[in-house]
């Protein structure tokens, strides 16, 4: 899709780059080449000190967009010596929150602009393609967890592109897989044990099958953290917010995706119209709090910054 972009030694800022819009993983595992076409975009920069090639870590926002404690990160991470490629999702498709409705921008959609930036980003002359974190916030965070599933990566990157480790906050590990296999990099997965919106339950589930197929995940857990423990708003609660329940659904063997109801009915999760099914059936949690925590939040960027330096 981007083969034609070549970056030259010393080009960062904003990168302009083809996407496509599949809705499910069960499209990128079917249909990808039938996803509608988008027009993609995300900042790369450079650390203000040092010379390339440089390790870069892919920063993915969550629900609601870019907001300031992402920036927070990021920033630590160039004083760190890191670039950064910030992808922008929600601004490639004039969109500017997904939390009351998750349907107009999908982790799916983010999967692809994340891969597609990462064929570009690592033929950079001044990255180090060994050398490519990942990281994700909500809605980005499962994007970065997910990256690690291979069947979605070989899709997506079939030529071997890959995400050396990665690093999600709070993310929503809703998605049990069939297949199990995983990339073999470092994982660590940060969340807050009071969480009512992405549960932390489903990540510590997730984290466990990961490493029983053959993969290195590892949970941090801080006690008392909401979702967004590391903003500096007050605890909020938003009574319109779509939560995930502690329930999985499934991706089979040949994609298909579907969720068992408590009354034990099978609903599809490959498209629209299925997910609209699930969030009208009661199954789904209306809402959710997000807010801070000034300790965590301290310790979790020390925890971010620490992971990336000891594996990049």
């Amino acid at each position: 899709m981007n083969e034609t972009i070549q970056l030259n030694s010393g080009q960062q800022g904003f990168i302009e780059y083809k996407s496509s819009n599949p809705f499910e993983f069960y499209h990128i595992l079917n249909e990808l080449d039938k996803a509608e076409k988008i027009d993609a975009q995300g900042w790369l920069i450079f650390p203000e000190k040092g010379t390339g090639p440089y390790p870069v870590i892919f920063c993915v926002h969550g629900s609601d967009n870019w907001a300031g404690h992402h920036h927070e990160h990021v920033v630590n991470f160039l004083e760190a010596g890191f670039a950064v490629f910030r992808v922008h999702s929600f601004d490639s498709r004039g969109i500017a929150s997904t939390v009351e409705d998750q349907m107009s921008v999908t982790a799916a959609m983010m999967m692809v602009d994340t891969f597609e930036a990462l064929k570009i980003v690592s033929k950079h002359p001044d990255i180090d393609s060994s050398r490519i974190g990942i990281t994700g916030w909500s809605l980005g965070g499962t994007v970065s967890f997910y990256s690690f599933w291979e069947p979605l990566a070989e899709k997506l990157a079939p030529n071997g592109e890959r995400f050396k480790c990665c690093l999600p906050f709070y993310p929503a590990t809703y998605i049990k897989p069939e297949e199990n296999r995983w990339n073999s990099g470092p994982m660590l997965n940060l969340v807050g044990e009071s969480d009512n919106y992405t549960p932390a339950a489903l990540v510590h589930q997730m984290s466990d099958i990961v490493n029983a197929s053959g993969g290195n995940s590892s949970v941090i857990s801080y006690p008392g953290g909401e979702h967004s423990f590391d903003s500096i708003n007050p605890v909020t609660h938003w009574p319109d917010a779509i939560a995930v329940s502690e329930k999985f659904c499934t991706v089979a063997k040949d994609g298909n995706m579907t969720y068992e109801t408590d009354a034990g009915e099978q609903i599809g999760m490959n498209q629209p119209e299925d997910r609209l099914k699930i969030f009208e059936s009661g199954e789904i949690n209306f809402g959710a709090s997000t807010g801070g925590d000034w300790s965590i939040r301290r310790q979790c960027m020390k925890d971010a910054l620490d992971f990336f330096k000891s594996n990049l």
